[in-house]
């Protein structure tokens, strides 16, 4: 179980095991015990961790709570190895710890509340409905966006991290929670864990905050270490647990990750400034190699699969409208409220403490079923996401990699070199020129047509070599030097929709195929364009 010399696990008495589909027996002691019987965690219950992914992958409907119990025990064991090497190392010791005496068990706890806390502030669908909150910030009008927008911009430092400033305001009343819950003051420094565990999850450096660290006997280099444990863009244990638990839940075969050989290969060092870095030793290639092979093949499977998009700009579409025709009233759940003021960070974490509403997938879904029955636009989008497949966005580039050809094929025909660059360049002049190709469809096909697209990485080359992470050299991997290389190609998906029920079904659809010819060549001319 991993207990300490004492017979505890991180700071508290062992309470029992939780049997994870993934990692078998996952044990919990004291403090983790009573934050799971919190309504912030147990919210977690009803909240998937791949949102309307089940739509296309039915047995994907595993849950945040599932993933971050995995990622609290990965976190653990990550923490166990750093602590050990800190041991005998005098200067990684000192580097991370005010008492190097108190080192494991704190740093071991610290990254395991760390771990279970790090998805609490998900909402229903994840991150599903993340961008539709931000909408309603920014552009929603009428009773509380102001608010929304102000306190989402101040909890997330001007960034509008809706994920990260609900987080915020959760622990928080956790926080709150633990200084009032009789059972929770018997935990001694629990809250002192939980503040740790908060700044290496937000990255908060006020003295009055770091001085918690001290008082448990770790020093401001654990919090950025710990950080990187659960969050780094290489292995950290967050990645290491969804890609397992997703390929299990989705029926793909990849993910098949060497956990103990890639802990077993975890370093730790010192740089100039004598702050402490995690790191990979060259033993770890082939599992590091694995970890990269698993990620790129769920994100083009699963993650960046163009029926799970298109659900996903469903629910950010059912939202919007959502949100102008809500009628204040008609769920006694959230009384004469407007949308905006209901999400309020501060009234959400207030409504979750008091069982009054959660905002998790059944309250959506229930949303959903009657605004099905009563809306307009709302129920457009609304019957999309039940039984009306036919009323999805249109996929016009199924795959990212029909563009990467036509974008190949142009570059051949100016006799230009087929480089991932210059592939990319083209394909990012598309984007940038999107607004000319809905305004050259709209001409030809319909003004209630409406086009969007899809844009992202799989691998962040720029942010995978300025990640805290220190790695052997890069260029020892033939393989990682290739997926670097491919990693400047972005994933381009092209999407085609209607507001208008009847026209998006008896116009839209009939000429799918049409649509996407031109489309296409719509595209091969913006990327000659671009490559003149």
């Amino acid at each position: 179980m991993g207990l300490n010399s004492e017979g505890r696990l991180g700071a508290y008495e062992p309470k029992g095991v939780i049997q994870d589909s993934i990692h078998g027996f996952i044990p919990i002691n004291d403090a983790e015990y009573w934050l799971l019987q919190t309504p912030f965690l147990r919210r977690l219950h009803g909240v998937k961790q791949l949102g309307m992914a089940f739509l296309v992958f039915p047995s994907a409907r595993h849950s945040r709570l599932e993933h971050s119990l995995g990622v609290m025990h990965l976190a653990s064991m990550i923490a166990a190895k750093v602590a050990s090497v800190a041991k005998r190392d005098q200067r990684v010791c000192d580097a991370l710890a005010s008492d190097c005496n108190r080192l494991t068990e704190s740093l071991i706890q610290v990254a395991r509340l760390a771990g279970l806390l790090h998805d609490i502030g998900h909402l229903a669908y994840s991150h599903m409905t993340e961008e539709a909150v931000k909408d309603l910030a920014l552009f929603a009008e009428g009773r509380g966006s102001r608010a929304l927008f102000e306190e989402l911009t101040t909890l997330s430092g001007g960034n509008l991290k809706v994920h990260e400033a609900y987080a915020q305001v959760f622990i928080d009343r956790l926080l709150r929670l633990a200084s009032e819950d009789p059972r929770a003051k018997k935990l001694k420094g629990l809250e002192g864990y939980l503040m740790a565990a908060k700044l290496s999850l937000t990255g908060s450096s006020m003295r009055s905050e770091l001085q918690v660290l001290e008082d448990l006997g770790l020093s401001e280099g654990s919090v950025k270490v710990i950080h990187d444990i659960i969050s780094n863009e290489i292995a950290d244990a967050d990645r290491l647990d969804y890609l397992q638990r997703d390929a299990q839940a989705t029926g793909i075969v990849y993910g098949n990750i060497d956990i103990a050989r890639l802990i077993h290969g975890i370093t730790l060092t010192i740089d100039p400034d004598g702050k402490p870095l995690l790191g990979l030793d060259i033993k770890s290639l082939q599992t590091l190699e694995d970890i990269f092979d698993a990620r790129y093949k769920m994100y083009r499977s699963v993650y960046f699969h163009h029926k799970v998009l298109a659900f996903s700009k469903a629910i950010t579409m059912f939202m919007k409208a959502l949100s102008q025709e809500w009628e204040p009233g008609l769920f006694p759940l959230y009384g004469n409220d407007s949308l905006p003021s209901l999400l309020l960070p501060s009234r959400l974490a207030e409504a979750i403490m008091n069982d009054a509403y959660y905002f998790d997938d059944s309250e959506l879904d229930y949303m959903v079923k009657v605004y099905a029955a009563r809306g307009q636009l709302a129920r457009r989008w609304a019957l999309s996401l039940l039984n009306r497949r036919d009323l999805v966005h249109v996929s016009i580039f199924k795959r990212s990699e029909e563009l990467v050809l036509i974008a190949e094929d142009v570059l051949r025909s100016k006799g230009l070199p087929e480089t991932p660059q210059r592939v990319a360049d083209l394909m990012e002049y598309v984007v940038v020129n999107f607004k000319s190709l809905i305004d050259d469809v709209k001409k030809a096909f319909s003004d209630r047509l409406e086009l969007d697209f899809f844009k992202s990485s799989i691998v962040d080359a720029a942010k995978l070599q300025a990640s805290g992470l220190r790695v052997f050299n890069w260029n020892d991997s033939l393989y990682l030097r290739g997926l670097a290389e491919e990693a400047k190609i972005p994933v381009v998906l092209l999407y085609a929709y209607s507001n208008d029920e009847k026209f998006h079904v008896d116009s839209l659809r009939p000429r799918a195929d049409e649509l996407r010819k031109y489309i296409k060549d719509k595209v091969r001319d913006l990327m000659k364009e671009a490559a003149s």
